[in-house]
């Protein structure tokens, strides 16, 4: 039995209507503009939505952590200069204590969680 032109032309037509919406233009769909938005950002369409936008829920509180130079911020300690010798700043010596120093700032640093206990500032320090 071959095939006849209608036959082929029904077997044409399915085969068209099955790929037509594969080949359709992406952009069309409901919310897909946002989700491309942030494909295009290397984030998946799931973490696009989460709130901070394309963090995965484990590293969101892993970063809550506040970086800074003040009492309370924790200190990058490799970014500072370790103080080894404290009697030339004449600084009260505690254990869990650590001192760093920046140009004119020693920081009094907790050893263990690196939160800043106190900024001291060396010129203001030499006059007093």
């Amino acid at each position: 039995m071959t095939p006849t032109f209608p036959g082929i032309a029904l077997a044409t037509a399915l085969t068209l209507a099955l790929v037509a919406p594969v080949a359709a233009d992406p952009g069309r769909g409901r919310h897909h503009d946002n989700d491309r938005n942030h494909a295009h950002q290397g984030c998946p369409p799931g973490l696009a939505k989460k709130s901070p936008s394309c963090v995965p829920p484990g590293q969101a509180k892993r970063d809550d952590i506040r970086y800074g130079r003040g009492v309370g911020d924790r200190l990058r300690v490799e970014d500072y200069v370790l103080v080894r010798d404290l009697n030339r700043y004449d600084v009260e010596r505690r254990e869990g204590w650590r001192y760093y120093r920046s140009e004119d700032q020693l920081y009094r640093v907790d050893a263990e969680t690196r939160q800043i206990l106190a900024v001291i500032n060396l010129a203001r320090a030499l006059f007093n």
